[in-house]
């Protein structure tokens, strides 16, 4: 798995996390919801842009987890058992979940809302930082380039902030790294500068010798 990849938890009033009725039951909630700031993530809140996850829907295989863990599966994109979408409010998760202890369980969880909460792990592809006056900074993700899962999950609160940390403090080093490029780029606009101003000079120089040696000619020219 990627070393970049992200993850994030929609509170408990976002989820509308449900069991829907009928003999095969299916879990349906939303796993983010667009246009929505984020608690603090360690220094900067989040949105997600509309239209973020269109790319990642049509390339990933996504599979529908219990708390991020592989072992507990309760779907799979590429199997129909997990259905992904989206609608102007955000990202939509259908599960049907498999006739195994963890999918029964996670059904009777649902109902009798022990676990409410959704969450989903991605990379993000393209996304855009404002540092506002005040000191807070924003991120708006615009395009998520991999979606790996959806989980529900038992505590549905932002924990540990440090991987989302370390996306702002990419931006911050690659923010660095461009004006350490632009300073070098100026830097090296000066010196190229200084050399054309030093040809320059050199070739005025010939130039005046040019002169001053026909001015010679003509004049020894003129006396005989």
């Amino acid at each position: 798995m990627a070393e970049n990849i992200e993850r994030r938890i929609l509170t408990v009033e976002d989820t509308e996390l449900r069991v829907t009725d009928g003999d095969n039951p299916k879990i349906k909630g939303y796993a983010a919801k667009f246009n929505k700031w984020s608690f603090d993530l360690g220094g900067f809140r989040e949105k997600i842009k509309k239209g973020a996850f269109d790319e990642a829907l049509e390339k990933s295989d996504v599979r529908a987890l219990k708390n991020h863990d592989p072992n507990l599966i309760l779907g799979r994109t590429t199997s129909g058992t997990l259905k992904l979408s989206t609608n102007s409010v955000g990202l939509i998760t259908e599960i049907d979940p498999p006739d195994t202890t963890t999918g029964r369980d996670i059904v009777e969880e649902i109902r009798r809302k022990d676990i409410t909460g959704m969450s989903f792990s991605f990379v993000t592809a393209e996304d855009d930082w404002k540092y506002l006056e005040d000191g807070s900074v924003e991120r708006t993700i615009i395009k998520v380039d991999e979606l790996y899962d959806i989980s529900t999950v038992t505590f549905p609160a932002y924990p540990d902030t440090s991987v989302a940390v370390r996306s702002i403090d990419a931006h911050q080093k690659n923010v660095e790294q461009e004006k350490r490029d632009a300073e070098q780029e100026s830097q090296k606009s000066d010196e190229e500068k200084r050399e054309e101003e030093r040809i320059q000079r050199e070739n005025q120089r010939d130039i005046d010798k040019g002169y001053r040696f026909a001015g010679r000619i003509i004049n020894r020219n003129r006396s005989a």
